[in-house]
């Protein structure tokens, strides 16, 4: 088995016990008509479908030796948003991460920049707007 079908059966696997878990979600109050169980059930299915995507056999992985330092700087990049969200807030926070996640697979600097400050402002205006769900404010606030 391929690490990559490796890896999606263990985001299925981890999809199904959080769509488990998020069932047992309760709010002793009325917060809204969908309740508490609605986004880590759509995040565990979209987890899911990822895992999916990733069960069928692929070609040859990528062949670049430098790129096998990815992974581990995609997970640094990861720490850093969580201990950084709070003190930056949700846009600087996440401008970052996205515009790191670009560089890592090779974009240019500057479409890195704005490609991060894109994500971040699109996904506040989802979480924030749509959603209406509280986002750190951290320095902006």
């Amino acid at each position: 088995m391929t690490a990559s079908r490796l890896l999606g059966a263990v985001l299925i696997v981890l999809a199904a016990a959080a769509a488990f878990s998020a069932q047992s979600l309760e709010v002793p109050f009325a917060a809204d008509p969908l309740g508490p169980r609605g986004f880590p059930t759509t995040v565990a299915a979209l987890l899911a479908a990822c895992g999916a995507l990733l069960l069928p056999a692929r070609g040859a992985p990528f062949p670049w030796p430098e790129r096998r330092l990815a992974p581990w700087l995609l997970i640094a990049a990861m720490a850093g948003y969580a201990l950084l969200l709070a003190p930056l807030g949700f846009l600087p926070a996440t401008a970052l991460l996205a515009a790191l996640v670009a560089l890592v697979f090779g974009a240019p600097p500057l479409p890195a920049l704005a490609t991060g400050g894109a994500t971040s402002v699109v996904l506040w205006a989802l979480f924030d707007r749509v959603l209406d769900l509280p986002l750190p404010k951290g320095m902006l606030g």
